[in-house]
């Protein structure tokens, strides 16, 4: 089903069910015969079994996170069975199968769309409006969750998401090759400048080994926007009516990533490429999520080591919160519930202590992870230490959000690959997300 909760159901039938959502998950109801009498007097059977389908990306990163975080919600639900669907390649396609199913009324119960696509389901009014669960949830109020990462669901006052894994770009590197080069790894640069300096250094080591790679092509230009946010600037104007993007910021932005090219310590790699050449040893610093952080420890056969993202020379941090968030899609009072309820599970400690562990991302919940943990896990500290320079990653408004997303990427594989200027391919760029905005 497709229409959302808030635009099928009566308030009287939609306070309902916000009772039923009260408390912890796998609370206990008792039951009535009306169907959508008045939260004073009757609620709706929450022992009913009811079936809800969960579409999620990254097959490599949740696919295990989810399935354990299932098992034990279902263990404290068992009238509610959650089918996982097979993961999407990405947050773009996810979205995009995610619209042709509205459609076609094929639309995952519950989607964990990335931040920077949830907006496009609520322009569109798909998104449910979960302010009401909100409201009479003590789980919201009781100092559990970090406010700051569940307000990234939020939109115009109202909750249309509950935010389960977010994460900020980050920096890794091979502590061998950095010793190697004559580096102290306890030092790791702090702007963009010293980091191509450093990078130089292990470049010089030569045979294959590359001084550095920037992640630019993961998902969304996330990677971009971190550029472009350090440098003091954004995507679009406050009013939302104009692309920024496309000024002498935007093309900076577009420079430096290009610079890592022309000095010599960045090649025109795929993000396989990438990815693949770090993990087997053959890189000094990668510059990417903090969600691959379990992959990667897992995959290397180095000494790795995180820190904070660089800063330009002015010294900013403003960081976008990559990661994802659950979109509820339904017009059926049992599945909404039951939907909503699965989402608090996987923020809450047990769901969100699966995903850090599994991940990288940050906590939802402060009770997710203890200080025991970054103590004997000292990589995930960088994550936290991040926290106070993020905000919202952004999503342009109207529906070619997903067409303006292609568009930029193409502008910064021209970049990279030195088929266009930083200040063709990115004004080209803007000039074409304008059209598309309008």
């Amino acid at each position: 089903m497709t229409l959302p909760l808030a635009k099928t159901l009566t308030r009287g039938a939609l306070a309902t069910l916000m009772l039923l959502a009260v408390g912890c998950s796998g609370t206990t109801t008792t039951t009535t015969s009306e169907n959508t009498a008045s939260p004073d007097t009757a609620t709706a059977d929450s022992q009913e079994p009811v079936t809800i389908t969960l579409a999620y990306p990254y097959g490599d990163l949740f696919t295990d996170v989810h399935r354990e975080t299932i098992e034990k919600f279902e263990a404290e639900n068992p009238n509610i069975d959650i089918a996982l669907q097979a993961p999407l390649a990405n947050y773009e396609e996810l979205a995009q199968r995610t619209l042709v199913g509205i459609t076609q009324r094929q639309a995952p119960t519950i989607s964990f769309q990335g931040i920077n696509q949830v907006r496009q389901f609520v322009d569109a009014g798909h998104a449910s409006d979960l302010s009401e669960f909100v409201a009479a949830d003590s789980r919201w109020t009781d100092g559990g969750l970090y406010e700051n990462m569940m307000a990234l669901g939020e939109f115009d006052g109202k909750q249309y998401a509950i935010p389960f894994a977010v994460s900020t770009p980050i920096m890794y590197y091979n502590v061998e090759l950095l010793e190697q080069a004559g580096l102290d790894p306890e030092k790791p640069p702090q702007t963009w400048p010293e980091v191509i300096e450093a990078a130089k250094k292990v470049q010089a080591l030569g045979g294959d080994v590359t001084g550095m790679w920037y992640d630019y092509l993961i998902t969304g230009n996330w990677a971009y926007q971190a550029l472009v946010y350090s440098k003091g600037s954004s995507m679009m104007d406050d009013s939302e009516s104009n692309i920024t993007f496309g000024g002498e910021t935007g093309v900076e932005a577009a420079q430096l990533l290009r610079s890592f090219v022309d000095e010599g310590v960045m090649q025109d790699w795929s993000r396989e490429q990438g990815i693949e050449s770090f993990v087997s040893g053959k890189v000094g610093f990668y510059f990417s999520s903090t969600s691959s952080l379990a992959n990667l420890q897992e995959k290397s056969n180095f000494n790795l080591k995180t820190a904070l993202f660089p800063t330009d020379e002015g010294g900013e941090r403003r960081l976008p919160t990559g990661g994802n968030a659950a979109v509820i899609i339904t017009d059926d009072p049992a599945e909404a519930k039951a939907a909503y309820e699965y989402a608090m599970f996987a923020a809450g400690p047990i769901g969100n202590n699966i995903m850090v562990n599994g991940t990288g991302y940050m906590p939802m919940h402060k009770e997710a992870v203890d200080e025991a943990f970054y103590e004997a896990n000292p990589n995930y500290q960088a994550s936290i230490d991040q926290i106070p320079y993020i905000f919202r990653w952004y999503s342009f408004p109207g529906e070619n959000n997903l067409k303006i997303i292609d568009t930029i990427k193409e502008s910064l594989q021209a970049v990279v690959s030195g088929k266009e200027t930083p200040e063709a391919a990115i004004t080209k760029a803007a000039d074409q997300a304008q059209d598309l905005v309008k």
